[in-house]
């Protein structure tokens, strides 16, 4: 069996980040608790939601998530070579697939969604 590349710590700054620049506010909310219950302070939770870690490898993975995220293939291929650079050449693919599964959190895409479906209203009538 192999081993996860990507620690819990590192994982939930990756989510903060991504749900930050998502503006995922209902995902932050519930983000921020499992953070604290983690043991991350809470300057700690505000660096991962601009992006940024006090650990430096773990600011990398979390700069190489954002850059995937937003399509930034330059950002993520000077990220991927850092994270090689760190001896972990392996960790950018499971980085790659663990992007792939975050979704936007369940309320806010409803809430997105009815807004729209007001918007469609209004500009009909």
């Amino acid at each position: 069996m192999s081993k996860d590349l990507i620690s819990p710590l590192m994982r939930i700054q990756i989510q903060l980040a991504i749900a930050s620049s998502r503006r995922d506010f209902d995902a932050l909310r519930f983000l921020e608790l499992e953070a604290k219950q983690m043991t991350l302070s809470g300057a700690e939770i505000d660096a991962a939601k601009r992006g940024v870690s006090f650990d430096l490898f773990v600011e990398i993975a979390v700069k190489f998530a954002l850059a995937i995220e937003a399509g930034d293939g330059a950002a993520s291929a000077l990220a991927s070579r850092q994270l090689r650079a760190f001896g972990a050449p392996d960790i950018a693919s499971e980085l790659r697939a663990f992007i792939k599964k975050l979704e936007p959190s369940k309320a806010r895409s409803k809430a997105g969604r009815q807004r729209l479906a007001l918007a469609d209203r209004l500009r009909s009538e």
